[in-house]
């Protein structure tokens, strides 16, 4: 299992990359108004043009659909020379091994939910380390993999940078269509975890979780 927050910089090309269903893509392309995730939907996507032969060779399957017993051809096959005349290729995807053996999934916080809602902006940040000092840089070197929390890195008085700001609704909808045709990524409300854990009482926070949702990762507090 591999999960990454909502409010990471490469949140967008984190779920992107594990896409293996062209046709995820190409609906992702078409129905979306963010550049960001056009740009890097048009980048996992692969397209090989038709050459003269194998055009001519499936319009000549497409030619027995409206003859009697379909010229020996099964009508999935006579489908699929359609569909490629009509698309003019073939459609794969670059990468396609690329964390196929791991589940990935997204945490999703309070923030990002009221966005969503209110159809408002959200703001992907990070620690911003190529401001800090070195004296910063061996903080964030200690202790950022115990925080782990860019809302809490900057409660902490540290520097953070706004990388990209996108609307909720587009990062919300990428998720939901990648989850619902490709089972990819699973999603955990991360803040509603920590409010309901017992962990708590024991200086923890959850952090994580197994791709079925049963079993927490949690980490002690810093501090």
């Amino acid at each position: 299992m591999i999960m990454l927050a909502d409010w990471h910089p490469d949140i967008v090309e984190f779920i992107i990359s594990k896409m293996q269903n062209p046709r995820i893509l190409r609906y992702l392309i078409e129905n979306t108004t963010d550049e960001t995730i056009i740009r890097l939907a048009k980048e996992k996507l692969n397209f090989k043009p038709l050459s003269m032969q194998e055009e001519a060779m499936y319009q000549g399957i497409v030619n027995y659909k409206n003859i009697e017993g379909l010229g020996g051809f099964d009508t999935a096959i006579i489908r699929d020379a359609e569909n490629k005349l009509r698309d003019g290729g073939t459609y794969t995807v670059h990468n396609p091994e690329f964390l196929t053996g791991a589940n990935i999934s997204v945490t999703l916080t309070k923030e990002f939910m009221e966005a969503v809602e209110k159809d408002a902006d959200f703001e992907l940040r990070f620690p911003a380390v190529e401001e800090y000092t070195k004296e910063e840089m061996n903080v964030y070197n200690t202790k950022w993999h115990e925080v782990g929390d860019v809302r809490e890195w900057e409660k902490m008085g540290y520097k953070v940078r706004t990388y990209r700001t996108m609307k909720a609704k587009e990062l919300w909808n990428l998720i939901n269509v990648c989850a619902t045709y490709s089972a990819e990524p699973g999603i955990f409300f991360i803040d509603n975890a920590n409010d309901m854990t017992n962990a708590k009482a024991y200086g923890q926070s959850v952090v994580a979780t197994n791709p079925c949702g049963g079993l927490r990762l949690t980490l002690k507090i810093a501090g």
